[in-house]
């Protein structure tokens, strides 16, 4: 499981948690905290009620006429109430009247009237001077069925003539519990759906560098040349320049190690030709043998030298790590200065060289590297061309990238070369000698490319020949 997923599961896990404990406090506080506005109120009435019905007494009983007239004109009353989103229209309030001994004297539903009341809390506590109220289910089969009583006294002349309880069935309430509730879920979801969403946006911002830094341990594993994707002075930007002194270091001694045994493994052959015509120049009188080994000699120097030179330029540029300066060059200019450089060498062979550049283009680049690479991809042109041929070399401009080939008119690329092309010390024979060149030359220009952010392609023609085409960024 990646980091992205940890992150958001454990936001995911912490905010639902957080969500469910929230509406769990709200609902085991929201039933009671209704109750209680509903007692309340409930608790003003029926004093309200029962002060009405001490002003009407007569012979100190409770005089029920105003309030039996007051109910039946309420219990036809029509009103059109909407209360944030629920409607009431119909009269839901009980009320009933006992005597000092809790007998029932008025009964609101008419359904009470003359029974004994005295041993509900609701009457019993008010009889004692105490605070009354129950709660009953009068369906023990109905749950629904819960009404609420809260009492007061009927005070007459100081002293407690009856009570009156007035009651509301909690039906009547528990549509707003459950449109309270439904909001409250609703709320919560969508506080949830945002909070995910922050936990998205965040989890993603937290593992951003540690993406970057997998890649960026990826393309270094791979050889790449990449540069360190985090900035700032984190944590994982330390952790990123740790590795990227590893890599160097391990880069490093391995490039020593892989360079120093190839290095060997291709002077083998000069020293010992160096070695043998040595030793057989002791030994012939003859003016041209001798002659020969001495060239032979001379040769195998040569080569020597060139092996020594390719590697001492092939590993300064595969230890860098970007150009050691970046200049505005004419491209025209740049082909027609490894031209006078290796004039001298057209002129042996007899060859015709043939520029072609577009106007004005320009190549942003190391002028040092550049002209190595050019003067490689020239140098394999003029070894496998034939005598008297044409070589072609040109410039153009194509999707902001300069294109710079040197194609040749010789037999082309072997089958069997071309996956080895550009593989250290590999080369093929030259068809006017049959000697090999260092091997060298065609990794440089494919590490020069590199440092500018370009590419190198080398393949046949089809009309005849190689051609060798380094792309750099215009």
């Amino acid at each position: 499981m990646n980091f992205l997923i940890r992150f958001l599961t454990g936001y995911a896990v912490v905010t639902a948690v957080a969500v469910l404990l929230a509406m769990k406090l709200f609902s085991e506080q929201l039933v009671p905290g209704v109750r209680q506005s509903v007692e309340d109120m409930l608790v003003q009435t029926a004093n309200l009620l029962a002060e009405s019905a001490a002003s009407e007494a007569a012979n100190g009983k409770p005089d029920l006429g105003r309030i039996e007239r007051m109910f039946q004109s309420y219990q036809q009353r029509q009103f059109d109430a909407r209360i944030y989103g629920v409607l009431k229209n119909d009269p839901d309030l009980r009320v009933y009247v006992t005597d000092s001994r809790g007998i029932v004297l008025f009964d609101s539903r008419n359904q009470a009237r003359g029974q004994d009341y005295s041993r509900w809390l609701d009457v019993s506590k008010t009889l004692k001077g105490e605070y009354g109220a129950r709660t009953t289910q009068e369906d023990a089969y109905d749950p629904s069925s819960v009404v609420m009583y809260v009492a007061a006294p009927i005070t007459i002349n100081q002293r407690i003539a009856g009570v009156l309880s007035v009651g509301k069935p909690a039906r009547s309430f528990q549509t707003f519990i459950d449109l309270s509730r439904r909001q409250a879920w609703e709320a919560a979801l969508g506080l949830f759906a945002m909070a995910m969403l922050i936990a998205l946006v965040f989890s993603w911002w937290m593992t951003r560098d540690l993406r970057r830094l997998v890649v960026y341990a990826n393309e270094a594993a791979e050889g790449k040349r990449a540069t360190i994707p985090i900035e700032g002075r984190s944590e994982l930007r330390r952790l990123a320049q740790a590795i990227e002194h590893l890599r160097t270091e391990l880069d490093g001694k391995a490039h020593v190690e892989k360079v120093t045994q190839l290095l060997a493994h291709e002077l083998k052959s000069p020293i010992a030709a160096i070695r043998g015509a040595a030793e057989l120049l002791e030994d012939v009188p003859d003016r041209q043998q001798r002659a020969r080994l001495e060239q032979n000699i001379r040769d195998e120097t040569a080569r020597l030298h060139n092996i020594v030179d390719g590697v001492l330029n092939l590993a300064r540029a595969e230890t860098m790590n970007k150009p050691p300066s970046l200049e505005s060059l004419s491209a025209a200019k740049a082909l027609e200065e490894i031209c006078d450089m290796r004039q001298s060498r057209l002129e042996q062979k007899h060859l015709v060289l043939d520029i072609q550049s577009a106007a004005g283009l320009q190549i942003k680049a190391d002028r040092f590297l550049l002209r190595q690479a050019l003067l490689n991809l020239l140098d394999n042109a003029i070894d496998f061309s034939p005598s008297g041929s044409t070589i072609l070399l040109s410039a153009n401009q194509a999707n902001n990238q300069v294109e710079i080939s040197v194609r040749d008119q010789g037999a082309g690329i072997p089958d069997y070369a071309r996956d080895r092309l550009f593989e250290r010390f590999y080369s093929t024979p030259r068809p006017d000698s049959g000697q090999r060149g260092t091997g060298l030359g065609l990794n440089l220009v494919e590490q020069v490319a590199r440092l500018h952010g370009g590419s190198i392609t080398l393949k046949n023609h089809s009309d005849g020949g190689a051609v060798a085409v380094i792309s750099l960024p215009a």
